[in-house]
């Protein structure tokens, strides 16, 4: 039952993809955007990654769709006309090349749940088996993202600071 759940979800993920670039009008294709990564989220919620899901759902369905809907009313109607015929073969070039890369590296991903796949036999044991000693957390997921991965979730945090105020900046221009 859960392969056809998930079978659905990706049918309409595909489907609300198409939709948006089938979309002339900005404002639709954004909404259908939003809706396409709140269909994401559960399928992360799906897949047990609640984390990721939390994440999707508030950046990908909420800041950005409300990023997108301010920004559209602060551009004039002239300059959300459609755009020209080479920049969208430009674009669709750019995203066959990039979906041939992301299928050239499913190629070298295990079989989904692989017991003997190096993460289940050495990583997942040893960071279960050193973490509450180590960095005295007693949550192993709180553990590697604030200690072992300190530097990286501190870059990412610094890249959604630096968003936000380009954002603010964007928004606010000519209101001076």
């Amino acid at each position: 039952m859960t392969i056809v759940i998930d079978i659905l979800f990706l049918t309409f993920l595909i489907f609300a993809a198409l939709l948006s670039i089938y979309f002339k009008n900005l404002l639709n294709s954004t909404i259908v955007l939003g809706a396409y990564s709140l269909y994401v989220a559960v399928l992360w919620t799906t897949l047990n990654a609640i984390d990721v899901a939390f994440t999707e759902a508030a950046v990908g369905a909420g800041i950005s769709t409300v990023l997108f809907l301010a920004v559209f009313t602060k551009i004039q109607p002239e300059d959300r006309s459609v755009i020209k015929r080479n920049r969208q073969i430009l674009a669709l070039g750019t995203l066959f090349f990039v979906g041939y890369l992301l299928i050239l590296g499913i190629t070298d991903m295990p079989k989904f749940g692989d017991p003997n796949w190096v993460t289940n036999t050495y990583l997942i044991p040893d960071y279960i088996e050193r973490t509450m000693h180590e960095t005295g957390a007693v949550n192993i997921v709180t553990a590697i993202l604030g200690s072992y991965r300190g530097f990286d979730t501190n870059g990412e945090t610094a890249v959604i600071f630096i968003a936000g105020i380009c954002t603010y900046l964007i928004l606010n221009r000519g209101e001076n």
